[in-house]
């Protein structure tokens, strides 16, 4: 099976979000409450324990671990901007799977993956992503259609 490809920015944050998740779904949670948890204790001892500047820099403090424990929780804006910094918009790859694995090719570089050498796989409603030789490999099922993401899955 062959198709191109592209990953734009809801795919790719779509696929990080997913990875994300299936790698730290208790380890997040737990994460962005401690945060917030010890955010919430800073401010409260910034209210009721010193005088003077110590409150400003306690809020100061406080207000940042809140703001990394809710980040934790919607990461979506973070991807976002690292999908800017990926260099793959505009991009385009071709994709061709079988019974191996998978042959990407894009404009500087390509990759062969048997499937043994997967280690992550996953799909969501918008993407496929494979993780092998320590990189992600993203497919949009936009640019596939029903019959190919059947196949994909049987690959899987």
């Amino acid at each position: 099976m062959q198709f191109n490809y592209e990953i734009p920015a809801d795919e790719f944050v779509a696929a990080q979000i997913a990875l994300h998740t299936a790698k730290n779904k208790h380890r997040l949670i737990k994460r962005a409450i401690g945060y917030t948890l010890l955010g919430v204790a800073f401010g409260l001892v910034a209210l009721f324990r010193y005088p003077d500047l110590g409150p400003l820099l306690l809020m100061l403090v406080a207000a940042n671990y809140i703001c990394v424990g809710i980040t934790n929780l919607f990461p979506q804006r973070y991807f976002r901007k690292a999908y800017s910094q990926s260099g793959l918009e505009g991009k385009s790859y071709q994709a061709e799977l079988d019974e191996s694995g998978f042959l990407v090719s894009g404009d500087s570089c390509s990759w062969r993956v048997a499937w043994n050498e997967v280690h992550l796989k996953g799909e969501n409603k918008r993407v496929f992503i494979f993780y092998a030789k320590a990189t992600i490999f993203i497919f949009g099922k936009k640019y596939l259609t029903d019959e190919q993401q059947r196949e994909i899955r049987r690959f899987i």
